[in-house]
């Protein structure tokens, strides 16, 4: 179980490998503008607020996660193969957005299952997310010759290709029993949404969603500009395919020890380290340090996404139960990459066209919010359920 979690995992990685540090820059390649480019991608993340959520709750209630994976990552491949032949803006943003969306839906299902399993089989939730973390940054280094070699137009048919694999690695997956019932999807829906009504309740759940979120969306300038900016600065695409994995190999090393670290720190303080980190990171980034400046706040990365990311999923497997884990994946995965990823890109465009890279002094001040809701957190969070489930059927199932 533990490998085909690994390799779904990985294929996502290599998507991400791309995506993050030249999809802004090939966007801007096709003509588009950096408050067009900001627009476009706020729309994606935004609009996963309406998906997100209802894929999970479809997910959780049918108890059939990967058909779920199955259906969003088609919708995922169709987009990003359709930008090879679009070139009119109009038809960039549809394919773009609707992959944008199709894609954000996918990751909170394959983070419910990864996560949930890990402890139902007794292994390390890292070491399955770590895959992730490795193939990204092979695909960033992969992806950065590629584009010193052939230019930006390479982006779109790379997206596509490892969008292919993305679909293979998730068919590996386990399926559903055969011949499982489905009449009773709507009471079954009905039920999860009920509990999920109750999860959004709770005070504890709502501080956990906005802390995490400030967290993973203060990346925003990072995520949608960093690569166009630092193009600005001079940096060649051989430098930035480099650049971009130094603070995953920091990602990559808490992954490999996250249960030992999680056990010894907590879901929660690992969500205020992170928060922290953020604060100091894109203060230093928004001043254009030196190289060798650049180079140690990279090597943040490896707090300000990965320690939050993890006492975010530690803190969904300990505090919400199992019956609901793709909802509260997906809630949490529309706070952070949607609600607040989507409105701090939204102003990122605009914001870097008129100051450049002190745009990043936004996401520093979103840490610091992030910061004081995580300590609040931890405060109110005894590190029990926050709702009771009626119905825990099928545990081992995807």
């Amino acid at each position: 179980m533990a490998f085909r979690l690994a390799c779904a995992q990985a294929a996502a990685g290599l998507v991400g490998g791309i995506y993050t540090p030249f999809f802004g820059a090939w966007l801007h390649w096709r003509g588009l503008n950096p408050s067009e480019i900001g627009v476009l991608l706020a729309l994606g993340m935004l609009l996963r607020v309406a998906v997100a959520p209802v894929s999970g709750l479809v997910a959780d209630a049918r108890n059939d996660r990967r058909g779920a994976m199955l259906a969003l990552c088609s919708v995922t491949f169709l987009g990003y193969s359709a930008l090879i032949f679009v070139h009119a803006p109009l038809w960039i943003f549809v394919a773009a957005i609707a992959a944008n969306i199709a894609s954000g839906a996918v990751t909170p299902l394959l983070e419910s299952v990864s996560v949930r399993l890990s402890e139902v089989f007794k292994f390390d939730y890292g070491h399955v997310r770590l895959w992730a973390s490795a193939t990204f940054v092979l695909g960033n280094i992969g992806s950065g010759l590629a584009v010193s070699r052939w230019g930006l137009v390479i982006v779109a048919p790379w997206l596509a290709a490892v969008l292919a694999l993305n679909l293979g690695a998730i068919w590996l997956l386990p399926a559903p029993p055969a011949g499982r019932p489905r009449s009773d999807l709507m009471p079954r829906l009905r039920a999860t949404l009920a509990e999920a009504r109750e999860l959004l309740r709770s005070r504890v759940f709502i501080v956990f969603l906005a802390a995490a979120g400030l967290d993973q969306g203060s990346h925003a300038v990072y995520y949608a500009l960093g690569g166009l900016h630092w193009r600005a600065l001079g940096y060649s695409g051989n430098l930035i395919g480099v650049l971009w994995p130094l603070g995953v190999l920091a990602e990559i090393a808490l992954m490999a020890m996250s249960l030992h670290v999680f056990r010894i720190v907590g879901a929660t303080r690992l969500l205020m380290l992170g928060a922290g980190a953020c604060a100091l990171r894109w203060t230093i980034m928004a001043f254009d340090p030196p190289l060798s400046t650049v180079i140690l706040a990279q090597f943040l990365h490896g707090e300000t996404f990965a320690m939050a990311h993890l006492g975010a999923m530690y803190f969904i497997l300990k505090a919400v139960p199992p019956r609901l884990a793709a909802t509260a994946q997906s809630l949490y995965a529309v706070c952070a990459n949607g609600i607040a990823m989507g409105l701090a890109t939204l102003a990122s465009g605009p914001l870097y066209a008129a100051v450049g890279g002190r745009a990043y002094l936004l996401m520093a001040a979103m840490g610091v919010a992030s910061l004081a809701l995580a300590s609040l957190l931890s405060r109110q969070w005894h590190g029990g359920r926050l709702t009771e489930s009626g119905e825990e059927d099928a545990l081992h199932t995807i």
